[in-house]
């Protein structure tokens, strides 16, 4: 598919969903990786560069899975032209979220040309896959599994990127629930599945439902903060013995004092270990690791895919 095909679409797209713009995408490259359909890059967009990046095998899937996984490019597409917000942290968490519900919210009712569906309809409905068709059934499955998936993996290493692969899929997931009839059974399914029991979760895939757009950044943020600092403290604890660091102490570290927290830390060393130069290799390491884990700006580089 050449960039004017997508185009076409993309004009088709504008057409079905009353977007009155002239914008067009500029460029089309086939080089994401390989288990990512489609994705804009977030900072070429914010640079003004209009460029969808899809996957090499979109050349051999069937037109109809092509034209699911483009409308769900689209999606991104208008929201990041109607996005909220100006400043940059912002825009990039809200794209992350509430972007990505959106898009797979707006891409099934698309191609089921129904807003609402019921439970008993879940085998019944038909949509595009790469290959083949396959039920509703059969999306969600595959959806919550891989949610799941990458949960595990994150309570396995903590590590923020890991959050932001399994927070997506969240938002996949969501976006496909909010067209059930049924939903808040869905929801609470999902929560059973994954033990979570954060309050927080429902309240942001509701604000998504109902439109309470301002909403999504700072509960986002919220639980944004707290991955931060949960990765913070498994760093100190992995850096420092329970001799150096209690484990109530450890409690009393979070995302604003953990810089002064390194400071007293690597003193009390001092203290104890007359060997400087083992210290300074240890406070280097340690401080290294806790600025790319700790700081916004690491978080807001993890954020610059927008992936289906």
């Amino acid at each position: 598919m050449n960039i004017k095909e997508i185009n076409d679409l993309w004009t088709e797209y504008k057409k079905k969903y009353g977007i009155d713009s002239d914008i067009m995408i500029e460029d089309v490259k086939y080089d994401t990786e390989e288990y990512v359909e489609g994705c804009f890059n977030l900072l070429e967009l914010m640079e003004g560069k209009y460029i969808l990046h899809l996957n090499p095998k979109v050349h051999i899937y069937r037109d109809s899975y092509v034209k699911f996984i483009l409308f769900h490019e689209f999606t991104h597409f208008y929201d990041f032209f109607h996005c909220p917000y100006e400043q940059k942290n912002e825009k990039l968490f809200f794209m992350n979220a509430y972007s990505e519900f959106h898009a797979c919210k707006v891409t099934l009712a698309r191609c089921i040309e129904q807003y609402q569906i019921k439970l008993t309809d879940i085998d019944k409905i038909q949509i595009p896959g790469p290959f083949r068709e396959i039920s509703i059934r059969k999306l969600l499955n595959e959806s919550l599994s891989r949610l799941k998936y990458y949960m595990e993996i994150y309570y396995l290493t903590y590590q923020i990127h890991d959050f932001i692969n399994a927070f997506r899929q969240m938002m996949y997931l969501f976006g496909y629930i909010s067209l059930f009839k049924d939903d808040a059974i869905l929801v609470q399914y999902t929560m059973k599945v994954l033990d979570l029991g954060d309050d927080r979760i429902p309240e942001l895939y509701k604000c998504m439902k109902e439109g309470e757009l301002d909403k999504v950044v700072p509960i986002y943020k919220s639980i944004a903060d707290d991955v931060i600092l949960a990765y913070i403290r498994i760093s100190f604890r992995r850096y420092y013995d329970k001799d150096i660091l209690s484990d109530e102490e450890l409690q009393e570290i979070n995302n604003d004092n953990y810089e002064e927290y390194i400071r007293i830390l690597n003193d009390r060393i001092r203290s104890r270990n007359s060997v400087k130069e083992l210290v300074d290799a240890q406070k280097d390491e340690m401080e290294q690791q806790l600025e790319e884990a700790a700081m916004l700006a690491y978080f807001m580089e993890q954020l610059r895919y927008l992936i289906i």
